[in-house]
C-alpha cells in the first residue's frame, strides 16, 4: 500500500471543497476523518492508478451528504484501479428521513414461509408483512418498500424476484460477472441489498425531499450500479490472462466524466472494404424517464430503462 499515504494527503487538502458541498450538520473535518479510515480498509486500495477517481468518488459522497463508514456509503476498486463511490441503503434511508415528513419507512424481502398479504386497493393498510422467526423463512420470492407519512399518507411498490432480476440482468457488471470477465459484483455478493435499493429507488419518487438540500436524496438514489460494481479481474483458473472488461460511458456528466475519457477511439474502415452501414442508437427507454443511485423507475416491467439498474 505505497501509495496510501499519497491517497490520505489528497484528501486531506480537498477538504475545503468537499465542505463547500456537505450538509451543515457533517463538517469538512468528520468528511476528512472518516474517508481516510475508509480508504485504508477499502480491499484492492493498493492498485489505484488514479487518484483523481477518488476525489471524485469522494466528491459524490459529500454531495449527497453520506458518510464514507461503510454504512452510509463505501468505496470500491475497479478492474480499471479508479476510486467508485457506493451508497449504501442505510445511507438512502437517512436521506429520505432527512424531510421530516415520513412516520415509518420498510424496505423488505419477502420470503416463502412469511405471511404476507398485499392488496394494492386497500389503500389504509396495502401490506401486512409478518415473519417467524423461530422457523427457516425460506427463499426469497419478492421485495417491497413502503413509506407513512405524517400526514396519514401511504407510498409503497412491490416487485418480485423476476422484475428485480430483470433490472440486475441489464447490469454490464452481472453480465461481465457472468462471463467470467470480472471477479465480483454485488448482485452476485449481495443480492438482497442490491434488490432491496432497487424497491426503494422505485419508492423514492414519491418521497419528499430532504430537507436540508432539495436534490439529495433523488441524487443518492440514481446512482446506477455501472459507477460501483466493477471490481478487479479474477484471476482465470487456467491461468490464461482474461480481457478487462471495460466499465460503461456514464450517461450524465460531472467529476468523474470530467476525470476521464472513456469514449472509444474511432476505427478507420480497412482499404478496399466497405465501411458498415452505422447503425441507429438503441433507446428502448421510455421517454419521460429523467436519468445515476435522477427520478426513480416509473415503470414496470422490460420496458425499464437500463439505465434503473442500482
Amino acid at each position: 500500500m505505497s501509495n496510501l499515504p499519497a491517497l490520505k494527503q489528497d484528501i486531506a487538502k480537498m477538504g475545503g471543497e468537499f465542505g463547500k458541498a456537505l450538509p451543515g450538520h457533517i463538517t469538512a473535518d468528520k468528511f476528512v476523518r472518516t474517508t481516510q479510515t475508509a480508504i485504508a480498509l477499502t480491499r484492492n486500495i493498493d492498485k489505484v492508478r488514479n487518484p483523481q477517481s477518488l476525489l471524485a468518488a469522494c466528491s459524490k459522497a459529500a454531495s449527497d451528504g453520506l458518510i464514507l463508514d461503510g454504512r452510509e456509503a463505501a468505496l470500491v476498486i475497479d478492474n480499471n484501479g479508479d476510486v467508485q463511490y457506493r451508497p449504501m441503503m442505510r445511507g438512502l434511508l437517512k436521506l429520505a428521513y432527512n424531510s421530516g415528513a415520513l412516520k415509518s419507512l420498510v424496505v423488505e424481502a419477502v420470503r416463502e414461509n412469511d405471511l404476507f398479504d398485499y392488496q394494492p386497493t386497500r389503500s389504509a393498510e396495502p401490506i401486512i408483512h409478518k415473519i417467524d422467526l423461530k422457523s427457516a423463512r425460506g427463499e426469497v420470492y419478492a421485495v417491497y418498500a413502503l413509506a407513512m407519512f405524517k400526514d396519514g399518507g401511504i407510498v409503497h411498490e412491490v416487485m418480485t424476484v423476476e422484475d428485480v432480476n430483470r433490472i440486475r440482468d441489464r447490469s454490464d457488471a452481472w453480465r461481465a460477472h457472468k462471463a467470467g470477465k470480472i471477479k465480483s459484483t454485488p448482485w452476485a455478493t449481495d443480492w438482497s441489498e442490491m434488490a432491496r435499493k432497487t424497491v426503494f429507488r422505485r419508492l423514492s419518487k414519491y418521497l419528499p425531499a430532504s430537507s436540508d438540500r432539495d436534490d439529495r436524496l433523488a441524487q443518492a438514489a440514481e446512482r446506477i450500479d455501472e459507477d460501483y460494481t466493477f471490481e478487479i479481474d479474477a484471476e482465470p483458473a487456467n491461468g490464461n490472462a482474461q480481457a478487462q472488461v471495460q466499465p460503461a460511458a456514464k450517461k450524465r456528466g460531472g467529476a468523474a466524466a470530467a476525470l476521464k475519457d472513456v469514449t472509444p477511439p474511432k476505427q478507420e474502415p480497412a482499404k478496399g472494404k466497405a465501411q458498415s452501414k452505422p447503425q441507429p442508437a438503441q433507446d428502448d427507454d421510455p421517454p419521460d424517464y429523467d436519468p445515476e443511485t435522477g427520478e426513480i423507475i416509473e415503470y414496470d416491467g422490460p420496458d425499464q430503462r437500463p439505465g434503473d439498474d442500482i
